[in-house]
């Protein structure tokens, strides 16, 4: 026998009789981690139900990890008692990674940061609404509002048929009771067809955000919920519910702390079983008050031509005095002036008969009508597609566009660019016609785009569909539809948003026609049998996402027609088979999924389009395979393991049709070999977006958990590499037009921003530094440099500073007294258009600047700083200064001062802030006074209004005393801060 053979078979000796001893420790171990596991959730729970807090998401993230491992573990125990001999060698290593996994739990769940956050004490936000007046508008509006000021009425029911108006009524009354008091919340809950009491009180403890037991003992979660309910005033109001609910049941609990309940139904019925005190039946528009609506959504600034009016007042009687279908309509009409338009539409209308005993059908028809009029395929596909999402889904704009392309609903022959202006066309061209609503929701952070279908107009787009489409998304599904739903008719298939857990063997049904079939959200589902798919030979689009299945089926390896197939945020994914045979794929997507190596037949994709596995857990991608990818268009290599790195940069450059590229490199050599290739493009080929990254070896964060960055399409980050001059080694090189930076930990540090060499190249909006040695200041200002020096800062709109060690202040100015200042400088002009600053564990920061440079800043919107433990003024004064003159942050929205232990003022100087709407105060005691000069509302306004006024002051629950004794130095009176004083 070899000495090698020799050598290898006491190796598995070894294994073999070390593997029980390594089991054990494994086990011991786990022990440990499970009691580390009790002992978090109990205090969680325990500051979550007494103080009030919320739990932060790394620890939701923490339990979950553990009962991976866990279940991982036992997994593994049972192969160890299974296995023969010879496989014990695989499951030593097994073993002793599953040890070093359990470990590194044990030490993350420390949390020396604690486990909770603060609750945003929040009163809410102003929902969009469709402007109504009228006398029965204004009739039902005050009658709502009298009933909630009577003591004896805690429920109130709006029943009246779909599209009469219940949900834009109950909107005003929502914002009306945020403007009418400060006291308690007015939560808002849609609860839709279908919603179960447990999916009914999620939703409720969401608006509360709050997050309930994972259990089933429906007692047990609803005396949760009622214990959040009760613990201050508040309204609830249920819009479109569909049948009666047992209040007990769901733990609300009325009459305590001066709760009440509004909800609307499309049935007087429920509104009388849920046991309403008043109820009030909205009935459709009087005529002239459907004329004035029809108008005023047509656009007040039209004049008709003689005889055009008579015939649009004919088309809005047509719409039956329903709000919902004379907005439609009208959205339809906009920009038509001749006589011969008008009639036409007037006949379409006319002629687009339902069931009259319907009444239902009676607002199909006008909606109908308006789609009708779209009068183009490719708007009318998308708008269908809407019906395949869940009753009262909101999506953003992004992914919507993103599904767009998916689902095949836009074409990549031209650029990505070109198609996404398209579909942002698409999507207007439906807001404005009145089939889709846009939201924003903001809060002092952020602000954010939504779309959604109404619910009756959804209703009528799946009567339009119905024969070849089975629609059952966010029903609550725990099994699949039985096999007779599955018709050989079906085009698709949308069954997203459920909780179904598996696809057993024995499954098949023949679905022929089938292109489309839509399982994403089903986050308990872990197997599909590979039956499942083998009869649906022209499936195209296949979602998967958001789901914990581990393998996909081997049947899909023999899907010729597949051209998406989607497992986005299938984190347990390990197993894609072949696939050799799906040449028509043109979108994979394997982002943020488990899979940890390559699928074989990537290289024979040569139609893909897209290929995304940004933050997957692919660990390599084989030289050779992304060259064959030729018509690729968007590349995602942004793995979450680090070891996926581009090795070779021509392999990047080969790919000439690319658009979008996200990737780390392999070293600098090959970073600067990609850059010099975009230099040369300089815009007439290439990406037009990218992000490149050199080696980060540690955990990369969001730019900011707090003020959220712009979004930048051409970013660098650099991490662990040298990128001053005088280091004799190879700097990197910066593409042109960069707009957002981020450095970690350099190698070789810098004393300014400006001392990068390579920096006058970038466009900055965002600008990251973390951990930079010996930077004592962001920007240097002097007499002697001319102020195009400082142009790519002009762009500037977000900074984040995070643990500078050395850093003193944000700019330092020399080489000139305080006063007279450059012209440059006191107007602003030089430097940025910052809109947000954020500091973080600047240990020897001692002022963010000096007033007199405080024109840089005349557009910042929100300014973050915590955990700086020496500084002792914000804005500092010089000497020189006139005590009594006053500085201006004309634009400043929020101000957030946290854990700052020295801090004795904000500034010596009053400054004005009449845009501030926010400011949080928390462990700053040492504050006596606050040189802050806000605005309150008007007289007759109240808190929370449209206008730039002060909506809240949050201070920590524990800091009262201390905020009795600051002194606000302004006009105003201190006690006329107390109706915005939150204590958090």
């Amino acid at each position: 026998m070899e000495p090698s053979m020799i050598l290898g078979f006491f190796e598995l000796i070894k294994s073999y009789t070390g593997l029980g001893q390594k089991m054990q420790t494994l086990l011991c171990e786990l022990d440990k981690l499970t009691g580390k596991e009790d002992e978090v959730v109990s205090q969680v729970k325990n500051e979550e139900c007494k103080l009030g807090r919320k739990r932060k998401r790394d620890v939701d993230d923490w339990l979950r990890d553990v009962k991976r491992t866990k279940a991982r573990v036992s997994c593994l125990e049972q192969e160890v008692a299974d296995r023969r001999w010879y496989s014990y060698v695989n499951l030593v290593n097994h073993v002793n990674e599953l040890i070093k996994q359990v470990d590194e739990l044990q030490k993350q769940g420390e949390f020396t940061c604690g486990l909770t956050l603060i609750a945003e004490d929040n009163i809410g936000y102003e929902l969009p609404t469709v402007e109504l007046s009228g006398d029965a508008f204004r009739k039902n509006l005050n009658k709502v509002l009298s009933r909630l000021r009577d003591d004896k009425v805690l429920k109130i029911g709006i029943c009246g048929m779909g599209g009469v108006g219940k949900t834009a009524l109950v909107t005003h009354i929502h914002n009306h009771l945020l403007k009418e008091s400060t006291k308690g919340k007015v939560l808002w809950v849609t609860v839709s067809q279908e919603c179960s009491v447990h999916m009914l009180q999620d939703k409720i403890a969401k608006s509360l955000d709050h997050t309930l037991s994972n259990v089933d003992d429906q007692i047990q979660r609803a005396a949760e919920l009622s214990h959040f309910l009760k613990r201050e005033r508040h309204v609830l109001i249920l819009d479109d519910v569909w049948c009666s609910y047992s209040l007990e049941e769901v733990g609300i609990q009325l009459g305590f702390n001066e709760c009440k309940l509004i909800l609307t139904s499309r049935s007087l019925h429920v509104c009388k079983q849920m046991a309403c005190n008043e109820v009030i039946k909205l009935e459709p528009l009087p005529e002239d008050e459907a004329w004035n609506l029809f108008m005023m959504n047509l656009g007040h600034a039209i004049v008709f031509s003689p005889g055009v009016e008579s015939v649009a007042q004919s088309v809005a009687e047509e719409c039956g005095g329903l709000p919902l279908g004379i907005l439609v309509v009208s959205g339809s009409m906009r920009g038509l002036a001749d006589i011969q338009e008008w009639r036409n539409a007037l006949n379409e209308l006319r002629e687009a008969r339902f069931n009259e005993d319907c009444m239902e059908e009676k607002v199909f028809r006008v909606l109908k009508f308006s789609y009708t009029r779209l009068n183009d395929l490719m708007l009318q596909r998308c708008f269908l597609h809407f019906a395949l999402y869940p009753e009262d889904h909101r999506i953003s704009t992004e992914n919507l566009i993103r599904d767009f392309f998916m689902v095949g609903l836009l074409s990549d022959s031209k650029s990505w660019e070109a198609e996404y202006d398209r579909a942002y066309t698409i999507i207007n061209r439906l807001v404005n016609a009145c089939l889709l609503e846009r939201s924003k929701i903001s809060n002092a952070y952020y602000e954010r785009d939504y779309l959604k279908i109404h619910d009756l107009v959804r209703d009528m787009t799946i009567s339009m569909v119905r024969s070849q489409s089975m629609i059952k998304s966010g029903l609550g599904l725990r099994e699949l539809p039985s096999e007779e739903e599955w018709t050989e008719d079906l085009e698709r298939v949308s069954l997203m948003y459920n909780f179904i857990k598996e696809i057993p063997a024995g499954v098949s049904p023949s679905c022929p026609r089938l292109l489309a079939l839509l399982m994403n959200n089903n986050y308990f589902l872990k197997e599909i049998h590979g039956s499942f798919l083998s009869r649906m030979p022209a499936l195209q689009v296949l979602n998967l996402s958001y789901t914990g299945i581990e393998m996909l089926p081997e049947s899909i390896s023999d899907l010729h027609n597949l051209s998406a197939l989607l497992v986005h945020k299938c984190e347990k994914l390990r197993y894609v088979p072949s696939m050799v045979k799906l040449r028509a794929l043109r979108t994979l997507d394997l982002s943020w999924s488990g899979i940890r190596k390559t699928p074989a037949g990537l290289e024979g994709l040569v139609n893909l389009r897209t290929l995304d596995a940004g933050y997957s857990k692919l660990k390599e991608m084989p030289e050779g395979i992304l060259p064959k990818l030729s018509h690729l268009k968007q590349l995602d290599l942004k793995s979450a393991d680090k070891s996926l790195k581009v090795k070779n940069a021509r392999e990047l450059i080969s790919l000439k049709r690319l658009e979008k590229v996200r990737c780390r490199f392999k070293d600098i050599r090959e970073y600067n070999a990609y850059v010099e290739y975009l230099k040369l493009q300089d815009g007439d080929g290439g990406p037009k977006q990218w992000e490149l990254i050199l080696p980060i070896i540690y955990k990369e964060e969001n730019a900011s958990r707090v003020f959220g960055p712009p979004i930048c399409s051409k970013t660098v980050r650099l991490g662990a590499c040298r990128v001053k001059e005088g280091g004799g080694e190879e700097l990197p090189l910066f593409p042109k037009g960069i707009e957002c930076l981020s450095i970690k930990d350099p190698l070789d540090g810098m004393g300014s921003l400006m001392d990068i060499p390579s920096i006058i190249n970038c466009n900055l909006r965002v600008c990251g530094l973390k951990r930079i040695p010996g930077m004592e200041h962001l920007v240097l200002l002097s007499l002697n440099t001319p102020a195009d020096y400082y142009a790519p800062l002009q762009s500037l709109e977000y900074l984040k500073l995070d643990a500078l060690d050395d850093l003193h202040a944000l700019v330092e100015a020399v080489a000139f007294a305080a006063r007279p200042l450059p012209g440059w400088i006191s107007e602003g002009k030089g430097f940025w258009g910052l809109k947000t600053v954020y500091i973080y564990k600047c240990c020897k920061m001692k002022n963010l600047l000096m007033d007199t440079l405080l024109s840089l800043l005349a557009n910042l919107e929100n300014l973050h700083i915590q955990e700086c433990e020496v500084m002792e003024e914000v804005i500092a004064v010089t000497e020189a200064d006139d005590l009594t003159s006053t500085l201006s942050l004309p634009k400043l929205r929020t101000l957030c001062l946290r854990d700052l232990q020295a801090l004795k003022s904000i500034c010596g100087r009053t400054i004005m802030c009449n845009s501030l709407q926010y400011v949080t105060l928390q462990q700053c005691k040492k504050i006596e006074r606050i040189a802050l000069r806000v605005s309150l509302p008007h007289d007759g306004e109240l808190p929370g209004g449209k206008d730039n006024s002060l909506r809240a002051i949050h201070v920590g629950k524990d800091e009262k005393e201390w905020w009795e004794s600051v002194k606000w130095d302004s006009p105003l009176d201190k006690s006329l801060l107390r109706p915005y004083v939150r204590y958090r």
